[in-house]
């Protein structure tokens, strides 16, 4: 079983690894911190993308007014 370039041992060297220089009591906090951190980041780009969005939306709308404004009628 591969889980991208890494393999399950390659996953459970690293694991242990980790268990032996933070040890088993500082894991669950830096999971936590983990978790935090990829949740703001999510958000942020969410919010990113929701600016680049509205700044189209918006530049497509004074477009389609400045394209009606200039039509003689």
């Amino acid at each position: 079983m591969r889980i991208g370039p890494l393999g399950i041992w390659e996953l459970l060297i690293i694991l242990v690894v980790v268990l032996l220089i933070f040890g088993p009591r500082r894991l669950p906090e830096m999971a936590k911190g983990i978790g935090q951190s990829v949740r703001e980041f999510r958000k942020g780009i969410r919010d990113i993308k929701g600016d680049i969005e509205t700044e189209i939306n918006k530049e497509d709308k004074d477009k389609a007014e400045s394209e009606s404004e200039s039509k003689p009628a």
